[in-house]
This record gives C-alpha cells, structure tokens and sequence, in this order.
C-alpha cells in the first residue's frame, strides 16, 4: 500500500511538470532535458512526500490526544497488569484515585493497594480471571497514599497480543464511594422505616395495656380508699391498704413510662432538684443490688433543677444502674453516680441546647460493652442477654425520654475498664413546684351525677365512692342506655361522668350527643389511654374535665365540686 501511494505521487509529480511545460514527452533516453525532467520529477515527489509526511504527523499527533484524553482523562482508572498482577501501565485517573503519582505505580503489585481485609477477595478474582479467561468483576476496598480509604469496582479482562507474547490483564477500576454511601443511606432510611413500623405497633400496645392496667389499678385504688374510710389509722389492716395504695401508684408510675417510651405520655413537666429524686431512687437500687456491688455517689451543695418528672428521672437511672449491676454482678465491682453541672457554648455539637446543663455521670468497672455492638445498644429489642432475662427496651427507654427531654446521652468504654454513660440536660431557674391541696369540705355535695363506665367493678366502686360524698349517683355501664335515661329527663342529672373507651359508643361521642340535647351539661371525661382524645381535644368538644385513670374518688369528687362551684 505504500508503494502504490508513492508511485501514485510519482504519478502526479510527472502530470504537474508536464502541465508547467517543463520538458516534452517525446524526449529521447538519456537525453539531457529528460535527466532534468527526472530531477525535476524527483523534487517535485519529495515536495508531495514531505506534504504527505507533514498531514500524516498532523493526524498522529490528533490521534495521540484523542488517546490521551480517552486513556489517561476516562472517569475510570484502568490499568494493565502481568500474569502476577504487577503494574505495567496506568491512566491518570487511577493515580488520581489512589492520590499518587502515575510514575510511582508502574513496576508496583496492585494487591498493595488492596485494603488488607480484602486481599482475599483480590487474589481470588485474579484467581478466576486467569483460570476461566472469562471476564471477572469484584468490589473491595483500596487505600491512598494519605491511608484514607476508597470503595472500587475492578471489571477484568484477559488480553494477547500474539499467542507467543505473554498475557496481559486489563482491569477497569471505577470508584464507587458515591454509590456504597448511597446505598448505606437507602439501608438506613429502609431500617428508619422498619423502626418506624416497630415504634407504632409498640404504640399501639403500650396503648392497650394503659388502658385495662389503668383500669385495673383505678379499680383497686378506689375499693383502698373505700376500705380506708371503713378503718381507722389504729387498725391493723390500715398499714396494708396504704402499702397497696403505694404499690398501685407505682404501677402507674410505670404505666406512665410506658407510654412515654411510646411517645403518648401525657405527663407535665414541672421543675423537678435531680439530686432529691436521684436519692430517692437510690434507696429502691439498693435492695435489688447485690452486696458485692458498692455504689458511690457525688453531688453538689446546691439543688440542679431541670423539667421533667420524678418517674422518668427514677426510671432512667434505674434501668443504667441495674444494666451496670448485672455487668459486675458475678465479680462484684463499684457503681458510681455523679450529678454537676455544665455550660454549653452555642455551636457545640450537641442537641443539648446552650446554656447551663445538668450532668449526670453513671460509670462502672464491669467488663464493657463489645465495640461491635456499642452503637446499637440503644435500639428497641437490642439485647445481649439470654431468653428471659432482658427485652431489649430499657435503654431504648433512657434514650427516648432523654430526648424527649431536649437531652442528649452518650456512652463510652472507660480505658481502665468499664462503661461510662454521660447525660446533659437544659437547667432551669424556677423553684420546685409546691402543691396546696384544698381542703377537704371542698368535696361534699348533694347534686345528681351520671356515672357512665363499661366496667362493672369500676361503675359500682364509683356508685359507694360519690355517695360517701353525699352526692346522688346513677351509676350505668352501657353508654346507649345511658343516653336514653338522660333524654328522658335531661334537666334531671348535674353532672356527667363518662369513661372513654366503651362498646357501642365511645364517651367522646356520648358527650357531643348529651350537650347536643343540653348544651350547659358539665361532663367530666374519665380514661385509662385512649388515642383518639386529649385534653385540648376535649375542651374542644366543650367536655368540661379531662382526667387520667387511675385517679382517687377523692380528686373527682374535688372535681364535681370545683364545676358545680362555677356554674353557681
């Protein structure tokens, strides 16, 4: 092909010096003129030649940047390794990948670029590349020159020039951090989700269990202060019923916890010293703690006041301190609980907001927490205990009503050995709250009430209750029969009293239908839990009280009292 390119030039270098007239085509061999006419032809060829030459390097050195950009500038590194995955040659871009010179790679094994947990994945790709001369493709991990870490892709191919020259791997290696973060964060939002839907099922039985346990505890409560106003303070029995009415008052605390860790509490915050309610929890650690274990305590002089409740402050130490205790509970060891203060500068990173914070410290010597796990110890149903001994729910418990207190808590292995729980808390400067209480005449009255509850033992421990208040009680269980007494006189009754939740129709719907028929009824709206009404709800449907079960006779008749007082 290059011969017929030049005679072609030839060709043409005589046409031009005949068009220029410069010898004549009949000139005789060896004639003078015609050995002009060839030298003339000659330098004519060489002028086309070094023309050719000339575009022929135009067109190499085009080509050589259009290698270049698509070689050394492609978005993808590519290498070219030998049969022992030495480096031969590679582009700019796998350079800039690995922060290095392209140079430096040259003559280099690429396995020591392969983060060294995955080397096995590496050499078992090059394993399967030379043995089914099939393309191959893996993901791992390589490192940087600065020993950061980048997520690839390597797409291998096996290449031969000639079957007498050795081969040669050519590997693509695209990275892909981008794309793994991107998946982490799907497999987040996608565990987001499943917590999500864990969270409301455990609303709807945290939901459930409020109910009939408030029901329940509203029952034994109300038959206590019944017995407690047949017996006097010198009997025997006396001392029994106030340890029951202790107990059941605890068993709403937890009631209430429960619903807190389910996000439906409806427990007001007031200014609350963590000291006092630290010291009062200790007392109750103590007797479930075993001896072997000592616990030690630091507190200010001064009261460290913040907004929250007794129960949930009692119930977040509690459930570290016994977390702690059953650590060490096998060598015995040390518990420490610390109480100070802090100031948060603005900016800190921390969901704590600026300002002075409560600090509580709760730290052991126990073996620690398993770094494995440490980050997800506060997930709902995360338990490293066996069958029985733990749900999984106490510190996912902690930490949703640290939250829900604007707090944050962290936790952290100690060097020494042990686990340290730090939690911050916004301080506030009111003092404690102080309740009056009314006086006791205050309760007594003679009006007619409409007592409305689906459950028997509640309904007829209210019936005794009211009227050792002198007031007249109609005490009815079904809400449908309730509605059609008070039609037929509505002007008859002063007060209603409904339960919430009841078959046929709900007490929310029964108010609406009494103040459609008398618009002035005054109705107080009693409920274990319900998820379809709160207090702001209920004002709004002109209920004239919203109370919480369990509650003491004592408190509704209060209340009965309180509304016939301002309606007079």
């Amino acid at each position: 092909m290059i011969q017929e390119k030049f005679d072609a030039l030839r060709k043409q270098a005589e046409e031009m010096m005949m068009e220029k007239g410069h010898v004549s085509p009949s000139a005789v061999d060896h004639d003078p003129l015609e050995l002009i006419h060839e030298l003339q032809t000659f330098q004519v060829e060489l002028e086309l030649q070094n023309e050719e030459l000339q575009r022929s390097q135009q067109e190499l050195m085009e080509f050589k940047v259009r290698y270049t950009e698509l070689y050394d500038f492609t978005p993808v590194g590519y290498v070219c390794l030998d049969i022992k995955g030495v480096i031969r040659n590679a582009n700019l871009t796998l350079a800039d990948i690995l922060l290095l010179e392209r140079n430096s790679l040259i003559d280099q094994p690429l396995s020591g670029y392969v983060h060294f947990e995955d080397q096995d994945i590496y050499y078992r790709h090059i394993k399967d590349l030379a043995e089914s001369k099939k393309r191959q493709i893996c993901e791992l991990r390589m490192r940087k020159s600065d020993g950061s870490i980048v997520d690839v892709q390597l797409e291998s191919i096996v290449f031969s020039y000639q079957s007498w020259r050795p081969e040669q791997y050519r590997t693509v290696i695209i990275d892909i951090t981008e794309r793994k973060q991107m998946e982490k964060e799907r497999e987040a939002l996608r565990l987001q989700l499943h917590q999500s839907h864990k969270m409301e099922s455990i609303r709807t039985i945290a939901g459930g269990i409020a109910h009939d346990f408030n029901n329940i505890l509203f029952i034994i409560t109300g038959n206590v202060d019944l017995a407690a106003q047949e017996t006097r303070d010198w009997h025997p029995v006396y001392p029994k019923l106030e340890r029951i009415r202790t107990a059941a008052a605890r068993a709403a605390g937890i009631v209430k916890l429960l619903l807190s860790f389910s996000h439906t509490s409806d427990e007001k915050q007031i200014p609350i010293d963590v000291i006092s309610v630290i010291k009062d929890a200790l007392i109750l650690l103590r007797a479930s703690i075993p001896t072997t274990i000592d616990i030690h305590t630091q507190f200010p002089d001064q009261e460290v006041m913040i907004l929250s409740d007794k129960i949930q402050i009692g119930q977040i130490l509690m459930n570290l301190c016994t977390n702690a205790s059953q650590a060490m509970e096998e060598t015995g060891g040390l518990l420490e609980i610390k109480v100070g203060t802090r100031v948060m500068p603005k900016g800190a990173a921390s969901d704590c907001p600026a300002g002075n914070c409560a600090e509580i410290t709760v730290k052991d010597n126990g073996p620690g927490i398993d770094p494995d796990i440490i980050d997800r110890i506060f997930d709902p149903y995360f338990t490293t205990r066996t069958t029985g001994k733990g749900s999984g729910l106490g510190l996912a418990v902690v930490y949703t009503i640290v939250k829900n207190h604007k707090g944050t808590i962290t936790v952290q292995n100690r060097p020494e050995g042990g686990t340290l729980f730090t939690m911050l808390f916004p301080m506030v400067d009111q003092k404690k709250e102080t309740k009056i209480k009314p006086m006791d005449g205050s309760s007594h009255g003679t009006e007619r009430i409409l007592f409305v509850d689906d459950e028997e033992n509640i309904s007829e421990m209210a019936l005794e209750s009211l009227k050792l208040f002198n007031y007249r009680v109609e005490a009815m269980t079904d809400p449908e029969d309730a509605l059609a007494v008070f039609t037929l006189n509505p002007g008859y009754f002063d007060v209603v009293i409904t339960d919430m939740t009841m078959p046929k129709m709900t007490g929310a719907r029964l108010a609406e239908k009494l103040i459609r028929i008398r618009p002035d009824i005054p109705i107080v709206l009693c409920t274990g839990h319900s998820s379809l009404i709160d207090e702001e709800k209920a004002r709004q449907l002109g209920i004239a009280a919203y109370m919480l079960k369990p509650i003491s006779m004592l408190k509704i008749a209060k209340t009965i009292r309180k509304l016939m007082d301002q309606k007079n």
